[in-house]
Parts: C-alpha cells; sequence; structure tokens
C-alpha cells in the first residue's frame, strides 16, 4: 500500500479520505450514544453513583490522545464497533441502560481503534455509574468475606472472635461489616488504577487481563486487613484512637497499588510507528446514520416504567416496637406513582403520629427492592451511613438520618418475609437469599421515618 499527503487529505491507493466527512460522523455517533449521555448524566446525578467516572473518563481521554498516532481502526474495525452502536440503539426497548451503555461504549472504542490499547477500553468501560449495581449484586458477598477473613486474622492474633452473617462478635460487642465496608469501592478503584496503568505502560491485551485478574485477588486480602484493622480500633488496643480509620484505606490501597505497579512497569511497550490514517468506510457510514436515525426516537418511543405495579393501601397489619400500629393510608404523590410503574409488587404510603410507614412488598428477587437511602440521595439528601440497631423489642432494623435545608429525618427500615418473619436490615443480603429461597416470599420491605 502506497501513501503520499496532498493538499486534500490522505490518499491511500489512490484515493482520498474527504475531510468533509469528520464532523458527520462525530454528528451521527453523538446522536447514535445519545441515549447513553442523557442515562449517564442522570445516574451521575441521581445520588446512587459517585460522579468519579468523570475523572476516569478523562483520563481515558488523555491516554487516547497521547496514542492517536498510532492507533487506527480498520474498515472491519469500524463496521464492527458501528455494528455494536446500532446494536445499543435498537435494545433501547429490550435491554436495561447499562448493558445498553457498555454495548455503545464499547463499540465507540472499537470504531475509533482504542480497542488496541486494553487498559483505554477498561477505563472506557470503568466510567460508567457501575457503584451502585456493584454494591446491590457484590457488596453482601464481599461482605461475608471480610467477615469471614477478619475473623480468621483476629483469632490468629489470640482474640475470641465469631461470625454471624456479615456481623462480627467480639469482646461482648457485635460490629457490622456495613456496606461502605463491603469493599465494593476498593474494588472500582483497583480496577480503575489496573487499567490505568496497563493503558499509561500500552500493556498487551494478556497483561492488561493479568494486571485486572492481579486488582481482583488482591483486593479481597486488603479489604480483610482493612476490616480486621477497624474491629482492632473498636475493641483492641487503639480503640477511639482514631489513628486507624483515617488511614487504613490508604494502607490497604497500597497493598495491591505497589505490586500492580511493578508489574506493569516491568513489561511497559514503546508507542511504536505510526498508523496509516483509513477514510471511515461507506458501510460504517450508514450503520452510524442509521444509529443515529433510530436511537433517539426509540429512546423518546419506549416508556421508562414498562412493568406496572398497584400503588395504593396494602391490606397488611404492621407492627413496631411491639404495637400495631392504626396506620392512616396516604393518597400516593406524583412521585410514588411514577415509581409504582417500575415496580414489580405493591406498594402503599401511611401515616402514624408524627411518623410515615412506606411499605413495598414483592414475590421474588428484584434489584428494585433498593434501600430507601437510594431515594433520599436521588432526592437532593445527605444521608450518614446505614448501621444496624436493635429496637427496645429485639428487632434489627437499619438506621441513617437524611438532611436537606432544615430538613432532618430519622429513617428504620428492614426486609421482612411474611411466610416464616425471617428480616433483613440490608436489601443486598436480602436479594441472595431470595435468589437462593424463592419460596420464602412474598417479602416486604417497610420503612418508618421520623421527621
Amino acid at each position: 500500500m502506497t501513501h503520499v499527503i496532498s493538499n486534500r487529505g490522505l490518499t491511500l491507493d489512490g484515493g482520498v479520505m474527504p475531510r468533509q466527512w469528520v464532523v458527520p460522523v462525530a454528528f451521527w455517533m453523538l446522536a447514535a450514544i445519545s441515549p447513553v449521555i442523557y442515562w449517564f448524566g442522570l445516574r451521575l446525578d441521581d445520588g446512587s453513583d459517585e460522579p468519579l467516572g468523570l475523572l476516569v473518563l478523562a483520563l481515558a481521554a488523555w491516554l487516547g490522545w497521547r496514542e492517536r498516532a498510532v492507533l487506527r481502526a480498520t474498515h472491519r474495525a469500524q463496521i464492527c464497533g458501528a455494528m455494536m452502536i446500532l446494536g445499543s440503539a435498537l435494545a433501547i426497548p429490550h435491554l436495561p441502560p447499562l448493558l445498553r451503555a457498555v454495548l455503545a461504549v464499547a463499540g465507540v472504542a472499537v470504531f475509533l481503534g482504542l480497542h488496541h490499547r486494553a487498559g483505554l477500553l477498561g477505563l472506557m468501560l470503568l466510567s460508567l455509574p457501575v457503584t451502585a449495581s456493584l454494591q446491590f449484586y457484590l457488596g453482601y458477598p464481599l461482605r461475608l468475606i471480610s467477615a469471614e477473613g477478619a475473623v480468621f486474622l483476629l483469632e490468629m492474633g489470640g482474640a475470641q472472635a465469631e461470625r454471624a452473617g456479615a456481623e462480627i462478635l467480639i469482646a461482648g460487642k457485635v460490629l457490622g461489616v456495613d456496606p461502605a465496608c463491603s469493599g465494593v469501592r476498593m474494588l472500582w478503584h483497583a480496577c480503575v488504577a489496573a487499567m490505568g496503568l496497563a493503558a499509561f505502560h500500552r500493556l498487551s491485551w494478556r497483561h492488561t487481563v493479568m494486571i485486572g485478574v492481579m486488582a481482583l485477588v488482591l483486593v479481597v486480602p486488603a479489604n480483610v486487613i482493612r476490616a480486621a484493622l477497624l474491629v482492632l480500633e473498636e475493641v483492641g488496643p487503639w480503640k477511639d484512637s482514631g489513628l486507624i480509620h483515617g488511614g487504613v484505606g490508604l494502607l490497604c490501597f497500597a497493598i495491591f497499588l505497589l505490586p500492580m505497579w511493578w508489574f506493569a512497569a516491568k513489561r511497559s511497550r514503546p508507542a511504536g510507528a505510526a498508523a496509516v490514517r483509513l477514510q471511515v468506510c461507506r458501510g460504517a457510514r450508514v450503520l452510524l446514520t442509521a444509529s443515529a436515525f433510530f436511537a433517539p426516537i426509540l429512546a423518546a418511543s419506549t416508556p421508562r416504567h414498562p412493568v406496572s405495579a398497584v400503588a395504593g393501601e396494602l391490606p397488611v397489619a404492621f407492627e413496631f416496637d411491639g404495637i400495631t400500629l392504626p396506620l392512616e393510608a396516604l393518597p400516593p404523590t406524583a412521585a410514588e406513582q411514577a415509581f409504582a410503574k417500575s415496580f414489580p409488587g405493591r406498594l402503599s404510603s401511611h401515616r402514624w403520629v408524627h411518623r410515615q410507614v412506606i411499605l413495598r412488598e414483592v414475590h421474588t428477587a428484584t434489584r428494585r427492592l433498593h434501600p430507601s437511602r437510594d431515594c433520599f440521595r436521588a432526592a437532593g439528601f445527605q444521608t450518614t451511613e446505614a448501621i444496624t440497631v436493635i429496637r427496645a423489642d429485639g428487632d434489627r432494623w437499619s438506621h441513617f438520618t437524611a438532611t436537606r435545608g432544615g430538613e432532618r429525618f430519622e429513617v428504620l427500615e428492614r426486609v421482612i418475609s411474611l411466610r416464616d418473619g425471617s428480616s433483613w436490615t440490608d436489601a443486598a443480603a436480602w436479594f441472595w437469599h431470595a435468589l437462593r429461597h424463592p419460596l420464602n416470599g412474598p417479602w416486604r420491605a417497610e420503612t418508618v421515618i421520623s421527621g
């Protein structure tokens, strides 16, 4: 293949890349992924995910720009990437937003040739708002592992400790490995660090997969050590010192960051020779145009809440602190009616003196039965971390405080089986139980809000 530079563009075997295609292709691509961009913005602002994904996306953009001279997509890759983008658009009525976003982001990376650097592709995928989903699906299993590992380390040190679920019984105290200590955020940070190192050092796909596995393997013992140190701060010789809690996160981050840095630095590769610039092939342009046409139409015509639910009074008795409450049903608000359209069950809101009681009933394991703390954060409230408390009647509840301006609410919540009365203070723990024991339902999420 011969190529020369002309005043019209780059000539490839007699063909010239028309510069007038650059702006339309960029426009079509943005239009094709506009539903993903819209969803991305909503998730960053609804309180369920931290906006750190923007920094990761900026890092991927900087590292990708650094490689702009050597990363080029062949016509086959352009068509493959455009097909993935079109698939994401056509899947709007059928797939959840996160899966469509993964498909669209991967398609953009392949279309631009960024897939030649696996670390860049990993950073782009990790920039998506995935923390809340990871916390729901992986949070409880990771908490169990952290609690069991912490008990093992404490027993090796001569302490008498016992695990009960995701809680540690030691020195007459019950210390819970709460969602904030599950290790999900540490796992996300570890993966970002691994992909960033892989992209910076231009690691091959094989070495990128290896450093990614290293991050997954190292984060588990690092979080176990973190949990054990935090227990020692509560009941050990450093009790109430405040020294461990402030630095233990940085210490555990260094545990997996240093070996990953050493691994990546040893396998660093040079940039390589500049690649030949190819024009966007006709097939890819047609696919992008189709994506740009269908994506906005399907996004606008597809209901955001395809599942209907009954919003209103649930014919159930409700006990709180050993007292059967005389609940007064409240008419559903516009927000509750909108939420009911996506809720696979029944929900109702009630008043009792100065408290509000919200009941949600489901018959199967579902991600929609999420913690009410997510709802408060989405409404702009600042919330404390949820902790487990035991009420006067011995029932266990999850407790947090929500504040916004001059408003302040104390919130108690739990999930209870209407079949045998077993209860959970963590929605993720209930979710995994419901998956394993589907006949233990129906279940009811109970939320008590005190102003």
